[in-house]
């Protein structure tokens, strides 16, 4: 018995996104034309690669390269949930491209690394849910896949330059700030820029574009300006994304803070 979900996200051409619930299911023995990235949110599963099998549980990622014979099952009479990023090859060769790296193989069907398993899941999680902007949902994608290339430390991205970022899209929060504008900007790729951008402030680009769109966000609803009027005018130009941002980065609705401050 299984409930599968497929979707794509707008904006992320070459990402297809599943999730299912399996209970006494068996997968025939198969192969994918794209990479997959999985993960098993709850119970496990019986993965099976190239005639070895192990358990794949929280805390683990599955990476499956194209062509390559697999199959699994349930572990237990529960059954599991996973979450699987399927990635065109495309999507992937441009990435190592970028990276200067050789073409993306994966070199391990397991990987435990609890770190990146937060990442995904919760990368998963957002999408599924609608919860990201294009632009902030492309910079999380690609953060997250460089991760699973390796690279050399990339020193931070110098204060000055911050600082004329900061201004640039302080001046222009209802404006798109697409990754790779931003990045050419710097005479940088998007994952050299992502990189140190993130080494310097400790968050993607896009992630600290939204904090200072919520910033100003309640500086206006502050001043009394109305909910619909001041999403509009710091970037959020879905009131729900709005709505769901303010409450996760202040645990308060928009309405109920700008009552508050009147």
């Amino acid at each position: 018995m299984s409930d599968v979900k497929y979707w794509k996200y707008p904006g992320l051409d070459g990402l297809e996104l599943c999730l299912a619930d399996h209970v006494a299911f068996r997968y025939g023995r198969h192969v994918h034309l794209d990479y997959h990235l999985g993960l098993v949110e709850l119970g496990a599963q019986n993965f099976i690669h190239q005639g070895s099998s192990a358990p794949l549980a929280p805390g683990q990622l599955s990476l499956l390269n194209p062509d390559i014979a697999h199959d699994g099952s349930c572990f237990g009479e529960l059954g599991f949930r996973v979450r699987v990023f399927s990635l065109a090859p495309e999507l992937m060769a441009a990435l190592a491209e970028e990276l200067e790296q050789a073409p993306p193989f994966f070199g391990r069907p397991l990987l435990h690394q609890p770190r990146l398993y937060r990442q995904s899941l919760a990368l998963h999680r957002q999408l599924e849910q609608g919860a990201l902007a294009p632009e902030e949902a492309e910079s999380k994608l690609l953060a997250l896949l460089s991760d699973f290339f390796p690279y050399r430390e990339q020193r931070p991205l110098e204060a000055a330059a911050l600082g004329r970022l900061r201004d640039r899209l302080l001046a222009g929060l209802d404006q798109p700030h697409p990754l790779e504008q931003l990045a050419a900007d710097a005479g940088l790729s998007r994952f050299q820029f992502l990189r140190r951008f993130k080494a310097a402030v400790g968050m993607t680009p896009h992630a600290y574009l939204r904090r200072l769109r919520l910033e100003a966000a309640k500086k206006q609803l502050a001043r009394g300006r109305a909910v619909a009027d001041t999403a509009l005018a710091v970037g959020f130009f879905d009131q729900a994304h709005f709505h769901r941002a303010f409450v996760a980065a202040y645990r308060i609705t928009p309405a109920r803070f700008r009552a508050q401050m009147q």
